[in-house]
């Protein structure tokens, strides 16, 4: 476990050198607040309009960091010769394979809880002005921070104030050198459950259906990262990705593959769809309904279906990964 999570945090610096986690960080802010633009021109519908296009945003954005990771794992080790001395050590090559994942989800995991802490931090401001009842809760909940800004104006200069505080720090140089696993994924994971914690004061529908959908992006990037390390274990980054995107892709239309109903399909075309669709994993699972995930009989638990998609994930995930590591145990690196 030593040696992955070492490798792991190879991985990790890797992506904060090359600016790739500041780079989506900043994209996901910006399109995130492309909601609250988008929600202010409708009425009665700003907080889900917002909420909407905040998690579309952590599910694409997440799973490009996962296929862009996963296609370079190799190329770079091979380019800047560190693979020869990595494997020289008494280290396998399945542990370099199952490092890289890890480092891609840790990743992972940091993007989707900064960018949802925001997304949560707008769904709060907004919930607190639609409605009479979000007014009353977010005084309960916000009530000395509410009383200092009073205008909408007032609140959302005061939180791009803190995220434009957040990323000055990060020109620090001993602020990017503590940026380590140890580090970053704990402090990331305390400002989501924090802001998380105040938005369930203030709407606590939208805010577990946030928190609901993190849960299943993350399970879904698993997957995607799984196969760009399969592909990546063969071939080159271009092809890596190119195979990745197809896969992800297509997994996200299985469920329309399956319930293809058009007459004007051949018989011959439904058979191999259907088959491509029980071969490759429903990514569909991850993008459900609202219905489902908040739903009006309280018998029904949205946490039983988190874990079985989870579940699922882990499984197919684990899959690839074996298949990526006996293929990369028998490629010649010479």
């Amino acid at each position: 476990m030593q040696r992955i999570y070492a490798i792991a945090l190879t991985a990790f610096r890797e992506a904060i050198r090359d600016r790739i986690l500041f780079a989506v960080l900043g994209l996901g802010v910006g399109l995130v607040s492309l909601g609250l633009g988008m929600g202010a021109v409708s009425y009665g519908e700003a907080v889900r309009i917002l909420v909407d296009q905040g998690l579309l945003t952590l599910s694409v954005l997440a799973n490009v960091v996962a296929i862009f990771l996963g296609a370079n794992f190799l190329y770079k080790e091979l380019e800047l010769r560190t693979l020869y001395v990595l494997l020289a050590r008494p280290i396998g090559r399945h542990e370099v394979v199952l490092g890289k994942f890890v480092g891609i989800m840790v990743t992972v995991a940091v993007f989707i809880a900064l960018t949802a802490t925001y997304l949560l931090a707008l769904v709060t401001l907004s919930a607190a002005e639609e409605s009479v009842q979000g007014v009353q809760r977010s005084q309960y909940a916000l009530g000395v921070l509410m009383g200092l800004v009073h205008t909408r104006a007032s609140r959302l200069g005061l939180l791009a104030a803190l995220v434009a505080f957040g990323a000055a720090t990060l020109f620090v140089p001993r602020v990017r050198r503590a940026l380590t696993l140890g580090a970053v994924l704990p402090v990331s994971l305390a400002l989501f459950a924090a802001v998380g914690f105040v938005a369930h004061l203030v709407t606590p529908v939208e805010a577990g259906y946030v928190l609901y959908a993190c849960g299943l992006v993350l399970a879904e990037v698993s997957i995607t990262a799984a196969f760009a390390m399969l592909f990546s274990s063969f071939s080159t980054p271009f092809v890596t990705g190119i195979m990745s995107v197809g896969a992800f892709a297509i997994a996200r239309s299985t469920w329309i593959m399956q319930h293809a109903r058009s007459r004007s399909i051949p018989a011959s075309v439904k058979q191999l769809l259907e088959g491509l669709a029980k071969l490759l994993p429903n990514l569909h699972l991850f993008v459900p309904s609202r219905p489902q995930l908040i739903p009006d009989d309280p018998s029904r638990l949205p946490i039983t279906y988190v874990l079985q998609s989870g579940l699922y994930a882990g499984l197919y995930a684990t899959v690839l990964l074996v298949l990526a590591s006996a293929l990369f145990r028998r490629r010649d690196l010479v």
